[in-house]
């Protein structure tokens, strides 16, 4: 928990000079200076050397150095042996289930409304073993996450960190401060895996810290500093608004907690008595509307959401079933923040005369603590689990630290950056969020196969952090239930991604024998023929997959 969170005197190290001259560079070359930190900018502008607040870089650069991770042997780098087997193999699998689609849909799914891109290489080669429709534009859906993790740490490195501080907005006196307390927004998802239980203990350590510098009493506001971050809104060409209660439309902002997600738990008790509830993390700040009641048998109708004023957990839950968890999201990330630190603030003692504030550009005061968290710790979150919320933050936070901006336009620009840094080409790219949830964004299977072999190219540390921060087939996250018993069980690690009428799966395969892939299927149909990802395009994917893994490829 203490390397999760740091509280101390003042703002550390920021983002190197190095950084910054190549943040101006793809955002347009405006500098920036102390005026441009006290004040709303106009544009996008690189981040300042003095900039206390933000995702941290931790060096100058992510350097790429070599085409395998540490420890695997070098992979034959002569002709890509079984390269024409391959491809005749994946193309008959491609047409088998293109067949099976058509007759599952009576004819609706056919080869000329649905697209599949596959990309195939062999790492070390240079070479693409497999290639139809890879340059291709497609909506990757959650395979954007694989560019946003990406893009974050080779702009900013393996050590980067989420760094917000608290200030003092008059003088500290006597254990009083006689002016406002100031958070500065710096993006930080506040997520942990171990549940969201865990983010009021995380806010607890920094109200601890307040404390130890002297802070007992708050004459002022709690003053919210959200700075350049985006006022919490849906992105572009997200689902409509009857779907923006649910989880995987959680909000993004300057502030947020457990990625703006609310966790309800039901416990059935006595047939007819109350469910034992809890909704965490607590408390969100919004009015109760809580009532489970237990009934005979296994059935479940719980109903979950929340409203500007309320979070909503009605229903009922079978006595036989035990217990019942959902997950919704909250209407403001930054609201469901301030919330849970008013209330750290109160369990530590610290008074506060105030209300809850939320502003832009508020003068500098001196930093009494801050709240600090890896970016290390958000990667499995991203994706393994796939945190629509936390993606869309570190987005958002890549455009604070690298533009200046903590916008969907800054947060476009770092991964522009972050590609030429990796020396993939943009052509046919666009990037409006961070998780893929947007039907706007568009990849080739060619482009992500060389962002990942990019990554896998870089310094170690990094190298071992991306890949490991992935779905494992068969054993972990959103690939756990998949190609269990199977040669890819434990030795494919990838991106799922899914949204009506998209399906994807990119990432390595390590066969035995040492040869190793990076591969990426990208496939688009019509919506209305969302009953066939499971049926039949997952199957192709895994398919497609196991292929890898006969004779080694």
């Amino acid at each position: 928990m203490a390397d999760r969170q740091r509280a101390q005197a003042s703002a550390g190290a920021a983002v190197t000079a190095l950084l910054a001259l190549l943040g101006a560079l793809a955002c347009g070359g405006r500098g920036a200076g102390a005026e441009a930190r006290t004040q709303q900018p106009e544009g996008l502008r690189p981040p300042s050397t003095e900039q206390p607040e933000g995702l941290r870089a931790a060096s100058t650069r992510t350097t790429v150095t070599s085409g395998r991770l540490p420890d695997r042997p070098v992979p034959d780098t002569g002709q890509a042996r079984g390269a024409a087997e391959l491809d005749e193999r994946s193309r008959a699998r491609v047409a088998h289930w293109l067949g099976e689609a058509a007759k599952l849909s009576k004819g609706k799914a056919s080869a000329a409304n649905v697209h599949v891109a596959l990309c195939v290489r062999e790492l070390g080669t240079g070479a693409d073993l497999v290639a139809r429709r890879a340059d291709e534009p497609q909506p990757p859906a959650s395979n954007t996450k694989l560019v946003t993790t990406a893009a974050a740490l080779i702009l900013l490195g393996a050590k980067a960190r989420w760094v917000t501080p608290f200030e003092a907005g008059a003088p500290l006196a006597n254990g009083t401060l006689v002016g406002d307390l100031v958070v500065r927004a710096a993006g930080d998802p506040l997520c942990e895996r171990a549940g969201p239980g865990a983010v009021p203990a995380l806010l607890d350590e920094v109200a601890r810290a307040l404390r130890a510098a002297g802070l007992e009493r708050v004459h002022g506001d709690l003053v919210l500093d959200e700075g350049t971050f985006q006022t919490p809104a849906p992105g572009p060409s997200w689902p409509d608004p009857s779907q923006h209660w649910a989880e995987y439309c959680a909000l993004s902002g300057g502030f947020s907690a457990n990625g703006g997600v609310l966790q309800a738990r039901a416990r059935a008790g006595a047939i007819g008595a109350r469910a034992a509830l809890s909704v965490q993390p607590s408390p969100h700040g919004l009015a109760e509307s809580y009532d489970v009641r237990t009934t005979a048998g296994t059935n479940v109708d719980v109903r979950v959401g929340a409203t500007a004023r309320s979070a909503t957990v009605r229903g009922t839950l079978g006595q036989a079933l035990g217990e019942y968890e959902a997950e919704f999201a909250h209407p403001d990330p930054v609201e469901l923040f301030g919330s849970l630190l008013a209330a750290a603030l109160r369990r530590q003692g610290i008074e506060l005369a105030g209300q809850l504030r939320r502003a832009r550009g508020t003068s500098r005061g001196v930093v009494l603590a801050e709240l600090s968290s890896p970016l290390a710790d958000a990667l499995e979150a991203i994706n393994s689990d796939s945190r629509n919320g936390v993606a869309d933050q570190l987005f958002l936070s890549l455009g604070q630290a690298v533009c200046g901006q903590g916008t969907r336009v800054g947060g476009a620009r770092a991964i522009e950056l972050a590609l030429e840094r990796l020396g993939v080409s943009a052509r046919g790219w666009r990037q409006v969020d961070g998780s893929g949830l947007s039907r706007e964004n568009r990849a080739t299977a060619r482009g992500i196969c060389a962002l990942l072999e990019g990554v896998l190219a870089s310094e170690p540390v990094t190298a071992r952090l991306y890949r490991d921060s992935l779905a494992v087939m068969g054993r972990r996250g959103t690939l756990e239930e998949r190609l269990r018993g199977t040669p890819a069980e434990g030795r494919v690690f990838a991106k799922t991604g899914w949204i009506t009428g998209v399906s994807a799966l990119s990432g390595y395969a390590e066969p035995e024998g040492g040869r190793g892939f990076v591969f990426s299927i990208l496939i688009a149909y019509p919506s209305e023929l969302g009953g066939l990802n499971t049926s039949v395009f997952k199957k192709l994917q895994d398919e497609l997959v196991l292929l890898l893994f006969r004779d080694g490829g």
